[in-house]
């Protein structure tokens, strides 16, 4: 399987482009049909890195940062909810001339990928969620602590320390080990590329908080009536051992949207396994493409 190396996903590397709330970046890589690939809470698109590398040989791959992530640069008091960064990347997408795609979400990109799909159907060729925000899971309540920290101002300093210390990170007590079924998967290397810019000033601190603290499940309650009306395939693959968003919210998405396929369920898998267990999903993913 084929990866990219850092230096293909440092921000050198990245392309920007201008959008009404953010100047949006987002690495691109291949040519073909494009698929679109949203990453989640604290990460960046350095998360889809497999991916690009792997599917790029037949697919304009493109995975964006959100806004309070990564590269993307955005106001210091812009509204950074899950609707707002589906405005942006689907002007952002436009702005680069894809107007139809595949779209491919994890995590709180999940839900924005959600959005995105009601908010344009025509444009949406199909969906590929994995473990990720649905309805009314949310705050997921192994996330309480980390909302309510975000909700204080205080989650990006926590963030912070782990630059220094990232061996509490992987820490039996850290974030790793929930998110990851070997936590040695979160390197030093990693933990600097998705952590490093969220605290890169206090305007970047502050838009992470918000992000993290202020959303709430009415984003995705409001959209349920788009989702039982969507019209685009959707592969659903789900990790079964992840405290955030068990399996039953698979079966949720199954059941509310008309065109989903069969959930994959992914043994022993947690919320990152995109990054973790990327050819399996990969191979998922090009099964289902190729229905298409």
């Amino acid at each position: 399987m084929h990866t990219l190396d850092v230096a293909d996903v440092s921000r050198d590397t990245k392309q920007f482009v201008g959008t009404t709330v953010a100047k949006m970046a987002y690495l691109e890589k291949g040519d073909g049909f494009p698929a679109v690939f949203i990453h989640g809470l604290g990460l960046s698109s350095y998360f889809w890195r497999h991916q690009l590398g792997d599917l790029s040989a037949e697919r304009r791959c493109i995975a964006v940062d959100l806004m309070a992530h990564g590269d993307t640069e955005a106001g210091p008091d812009q509204d950074v909810s899950f609707r707002e960064q589906a405005a942006m990347i689907l002007e952002g997408l436009s702005a680069i001339g894809v107007e139809s795609f595949d779209l491919v979400g994890s995590d709180s990109g999940g839900a924005i990928a959600q959005i995105m799909a009601v908010s344009a159907p025509n444009r949406v060729r199909s969906l590929v969620l994995t473990n990720c925000d649905v309805h009314d899971n949310w705050p997921p309540e192994a996330l309480g602590e980390i909302r309510e920290a975000a909700r204080a101002g205080l989650l990006a300093d926590q963030f912070a320390q782990f630059l220094d210390q990232p061996e509490l990170f992987r820490a039996p007590t850290g974030i790793a080990p929930m998110v990851y079924e070997n936590p040695e998967m979160s390197t030093d290397e990693a933990i600097r590329i998705y952590l490093a810019p969220i605290v890169s000033s206090a305007e970047r601190k502050a838009a992470f908080n918000r992000y993290a603290g202020l959303q709430d499940h009415s984003q995705l309650t409001a959209i349920e009536d788009g989702l039982r009306k969507l019209q685009a395939p959707c592969l659903i693959v789900w990790g079964t051992d992840d405290i955030f968003f068990p399996l039953e919210w698979a079966y949720w998405l199954k059941e509310a949207l008309p065109n989903a396929r069969d959930v994959v369920e992914l043994s022993g898998a947690k919320l990152f396994f995109p990054e973790e267990r990327p050819k399996e999903l990969n191979q998922h993913m090009n099964t289902f493409w190729s229905s298409l």
